[in-house]
């Protein structure tokens, strides 16, 4: 049976993203919101995180998190590498009657009855196209939602997760009707003052290692509260550490508690993934993230020292 097959075959559906979204997910998420909705389903799109402001621009997105159903028919899981991602709605996902997870995440711990992963697409939403493709679902809303899910897990399609098939897929997704324009202006040319702020604070905060190979980035509780911004404005910043040609690997460490950071790791030749996992983290090759505990300067010294390990190997 296809996930367009199980769509039709239920009545209530509960779609849950990972939490702290991103474009993927919520791209995913949505498109398949909208498929349902157009087959005259009960559809509730959750997440276990605050809404992220910068994908305000997506039709819709007040409905995140408006829970109105019960009783579910169907779960689906959209680009979480494991069932923790899902956070306070894993208890309601697994009570759904049959639960559906679909990623791209090479660690993903298969935890639904139906499981489709695939590691080697670029993101959720470049598997969920080649899903659907031919399924005569794929509107112009939906090729939308879809690029902008590849479009920002491929960094615009400057990583090198961004195969033939993911320019193929978008080619694709744009003859479909994908508003291009939509995501440009609402995406990736709507920075607040106050994000701007706070990416000045981080370029200043950049800290080099092992001979400028490594970049780390660090985002302070206090840097936040100060701009005027949230954890969620805290994605794409390590983008400006990768940026330095001397940088195998850059490292943006996020306080988000008391002696508790949000690591996100890339790297342009050192497998990160690597890295996370010994803290308990996971992802790709080289784009991982993983939550560190400790004082600062103790856990900038132990992630430091998990990726060099790496670049001697």
């Amino acid at each position: 049976m296809t996930i367009i097959e199980s769509v039709k075959n239920s009545k209530r559906i509960l779609i849950v993203c990972h939490i702290r979204p991103d474009g993927d997910c919520l791209g995913a998420g949505f498109a398949l919101k909208r498929i349902a909705e157009k087959e005259g389903k009960s559809v509730d799109f959750v997440t276990d995180s605050p809404l992220p402001g910068q994908y305000a621009f997506i039709d819709d997105f007040l409905s995140l998190n408006d829970i109105k159903y019960g009783d579910y028919d169907l779960g689906i899981a959209v680009d979480c590498a494991d069932d923790l991602r899902l956070g306070k709605y894993l208890q309601k996902f697994k009570k759904c009657k049959v639960t559906i997870n679909v990623d791209h995440h090479r660690t993903n711990n298969r935890f639904a009855d139906f499981n489709i992963v695939d590691p080697d697409k670029s993101s959720t939403c470049e598997l969920l196209f080649n899903l659907i493709e031919n399924d005569g679902v794929i509107d112009s809303s939906v090729a939308t939602l879809l690029y902008l899910g590849i479009s920002t897990d491929t960094g615009n399609f400057m990583h090198n997760n961004t195969t033939s098939s993911t320019l193929s897929a978008a080619a694709k997704l744009l003859s479909l009707g994908a508003d291009l324009e939509k995501i440009i202006n609402g995406f990736y040319k709507n920075n607040t003052k106050n994000k701007l702020m706070l990416i000045a604070k981080a370029i200043e905060s950049i800290r080099f290692f092992h001979d400028d190979k490594i970049a780390v980035m660090t985002v302070t509780a206090e840097m936040l509260e100060k701009c005027g911004c949230v954890m969620a404005d805290t994605e794409g910043l390590i983008d400006y550490a990768m940026s330095i040609g001397s940088v195998h690997a850059a490292v943006c460490m996020s306080e988000q508690n008391v002696r508790s950071y949000k690591v996100s790791f890339r790297a342009k030749d050192v497998d990160v993934a690597a890295a996370a996992a010994t803290f308990g983290g996971g992802g790709h090759k080289l784009a991982a993230g993983c939550v560190v505990n400790g004082h600062y300067e103790d856990v900038v010294r132990k992630v430091v020292k998990a990726v060099s390990d790496g670049m001697t190997e």
